[in-house]
């Protein structure tokens, strides 16, 4: 069993809520990822809206010294990779194979912040959170506007110092400036709009997670420009209440690959970062859900590129440029 996981937020729950990363209660400890045999993992330092400038930039180094000081207990369990050869040597020593990664940009608005995210490991950048920042407009900030000027240049220098653009949080426009704008871009944890709004009956909150899920055109310019989108587990993402489960994902995963995303396809769990369907509330249980996958038709080479290949080969780039 593979598994190359685009998201989790499992990094400031172990600090927020006092969880060791060995064997916390938590969707994601080190015990529970022993049944796979390969593991990713990228792990996101989640910076809430609320936070800006020195503010954003203290509560992330206080996670990242926290989550460094975790890593440093388990050094036989799990290794933080900076480069090509951390991860391979990972994978060999079957250690989980740690990626830095920040969400919502906050921390590095300055001219020079994303120089300090660069010597700090961090390899995927999300732009925003659900709000608006520095740098522009979330999903849930009501506004049509795109990408401000500090994030365009932003996106310039992540370009250059080759830290990747996550899209998953931004709203429609600033998604657009992204992608167009020729940076190396991934959605880490995003469904499919049209998948949710089948199967969505209550309408509370319908406009919130449609949102943060992806419509078929913005899945059709991720496949064209080779990046990844990783299927997450939130049940208000996959469907309605106790419709999302397995079956759900299913069918995320099935119109992702109706438009084209084989190659692109992987998985962005959010574990602890979300509420999530006991069917699916732990990285110990995607290995039943590979089985039922495997039992809806999907073959063997097509569950390894989706839950670790396709990852994997986007990464192994990013990593050795």
């Amino acid at each position: 069993m593979k598994l190359f996981d685009l998201h989790c937020d499992t990094a400031g729950e172990c600090l927020n809520r006092k969880q060791p990363l060995y064997d916390g209660d938590l969707h994601i400890n080190l015990c529970k990822g022993e049944l796979l045999d390969k593991w990713c993992q990228l792990f996101a330092i989640w910076i809430p809206d609320e936070l800006i400038g020195g503010a954003a930039e203290e509560y992330f180094e206080k996670v990242f010294l926290n989550f460094k000081n975790e890593i440093s207990k388990n050094k036989s369990k799990i290794k933080l990779c900076n480069g090509f050869e951390d991860l391979q040597s990972a994978v060999k020593e079957n250690k989980c194979a740690a990626i830095l990664t920040v969400e919502c940009a906050s921390p590095f608005a300055d001219s020079d912040g994303i120089y300090r995210a660069k010597e700090h490991g961090v390899k995927v950048v999300t732009l925003t959170w659900n709000g608006e920042n520095e740098l522009g407009f979330g999903c849930q900030s009501g506004s049509d506007s795109g990408l401000k000027p500090l994030g365009k240049q932003l996106l310039k220098d992540m370009e250059r110092l080759n830290i990747v653009a996550d899209v998953s949080h931004l709203n429609r426009a600033g998604f657009y400036d992204a992608v167009s704008s020729g940076a190396r871009v991934v959605a880490t944890h995003s469904n499919s709009e049209s998948v949710l709004l089948k199967t969505r009956t209550d309408s509370e909150d319908k406009f919130f997670s449609c949102r943060r899920n992806l419509d078929d055109e913005q899945i059709k310019l991720l496949v064209e420009s080779e990046s990844l989108i990783g299927i997450n587990f939130c049940r208000s993402f996959l469907g309605d209440f106790g419709d999302d489960g397995f079956e759900a994902v299913y069918r995320h995963m099935a119109h992702v690959l109706d438009l084209g995303g084989e190659n692109v396809l992987s998985i962005g769990s959010d574990f602890d970062g979300c509420e999530i369907n006991p069917e699916l509330s732990g990285i110990d249980k995607i290995p039943v859900l590979q089985e039922f996958l495997h039992k809806k038709g999907f073959g063997e080479e097509l569950i390894e590129k989706i839950f670790y290949k396709n990852a994997y080969n986007f990464f192994k780039k990013v990593l050795q440029s």
